[in-house]
């Protein structure tokens, strides 16, 4: 039976008991051992209504500390709406030249400027009628390519320019072509330009490209989704 609540309560399958007894008869622990704080917070993790007052109790069984005794399902429509959120971003790939391979069968970009952007590699069209993109952003782009061109090797620390690395040179040296594009304006908002000195304002801007892509058909894009388990880049 739920003993007089003096200051705190939980609520468990509709009964208000208090915090320190339901920890008490769930774990069999003297309730010396614990305070009424941390018991308070624990509860509240496992997703159990807590709350004040002395008001008076309903009769109930011992309380289980299960699942089906936790709150209903989530309602997110039940939520206050704090604000509301409206960005759009624009800007227009440039054409910076076609990458090939020089005479070490290493890639050899197009000049590039040494300034913050966005950048593209399109692999064309494959045998499937698929067309295929990487896009990135970089807070140097002719460093970022020369990072690029320089993974030579499986022991590269830099993972994603290894795996583009051999994409590149894969691609190249069975005849195919890659047409390089980038973007050093961005504009969002009431055609404000972002700072894309700003990592933030560089990944907003490769995010939306990314996505626009994934969302067209007939278009594969290389970049590694880490919420579908594929990895991270």
């Amino acid at each position: 039976m739920p003993e007089e609540i003096r200051e705190y309560w939980v609520e468990v399958d509709g009964v208000h008991w208090p915090v320190k007894q339901v920890i008490s008869l769930a774990t069999g622990a003297k309730r010396s051992r614990f305070q009424s704080h941390a018991s308070r917070r624990w509860l509240q993790n496992l997703g159990f209504l807590i709350g004040a007052g002395s008001s008076a109790t309903e009769s109930g069984s011992v309380p289980r500390l299960t699942g089906a005794s936790r709150r209903g399902p989530f309602d997110e429509s039940q939520l206050k709406e704090l604000e509301a959120l409206d960005v759009r971003v624009a800007f227009s790939w440039l054409s910076a030249g076609p990458i090939t391979l020089d005479e070490a069968g290493l890639p050899r970009f197009p000049g590039l400027p040494r300034a913050p952007g966005l950048y593209r590699y399109d692999f064309g069209v494959d045998v499937d009628g698929i067309r295929v993109l990487y896009i990135g952003e970089s807070v140097e782009l002719a460093r970022r390519a020369s990072n690029y061109r320089n993974a030579k090797t499986d022991r590269s620390s830099q993972r994603t320019s290894r795996r583009i690395h051999k994409e590149i040179v894969g691609h190249l040296e069975s005849g195919g072509s890659i047409a390089f594009a980038i973007a050093t304006s961005v504009r969002w908002g009431d055609d404000v330009e972002l700072d894309l000195r700003l990592k933030s304002a560089r990944r907003l801007a490769e995010n939306a490209a990314v996505l626009l892509a994934q969302s067209q058909s007939r278009i594969r894009v290389l970049n590694i989704d880490a919420e579908l388990g594929e990895g991270s880049e």
